[in-house]
């Protein structure tokens, strides 16, 4: 299903797998970034067993510092407030982009970590709803487990 819709920005949602997708087409200003976010955020809200999510910023490279830094201190906060549990967050960077964090990877001392949320870096979309598909499947079967 669609939630949001720009030449910009496609923001999808998969009811059975509960998931969210970002896919960014093109590089956004500061205000296309945050309208598709907030989108995406009223959604969560209104649907708040949505605990898994995937961007994909391979059309488009790094985000810059002002946009990181809204998602690190205002977003996910926001989030939080919203599901109030863990969710699972997977990024699809393009091979060039990855291949240049990690060559210049240096951990970051002015961003806050969330702890709330457990990110994973993936070249190729598909292997990062795979990745996610199977962490809801790993955890759907761990809440009908029986208990001894």
């Amino acid at each position: 299903m669609v939630i949001f819709e720009t030449p910009s920005a496609l923001v999808t949602y998969q009811k059975q797998e509960r998931l969210l997708l970002i896919q960014w087409l093109r590089k956004p200003d500061m205000d296309l970034f945050m309208d598709t976010y907030l989108h995406a955020l009223q959604f969560v809200c209104e649907h708040q067993q949505t605990y898994y999510f995937c961007t994909d910023q391979s059309q488009i490279g790094p985000l810059d510092r002002e946009q990181e830094s809204w998602l690190n201190q205002e977003y996910y906060p926001k989030v939080y407030d919203c599901i109030k549990d863990e969710i699972y967050a997977a990024i699809v960077f393009s091979n060039s982009h990855f291949k240049a964090i990690v060559t210049n990877y240096q951990a970051s001392v002015t961003l806050p970590q969330q702890h709330f949320i457990h990110f994973n870096y993936f070249t190729k979309q598909q292997e990062a709803l795979q990745w996610l598909l199977d962490l809801k499947k790993g955890q759907d079967v761990a809440l009908i487990s029986p208990t001894n």
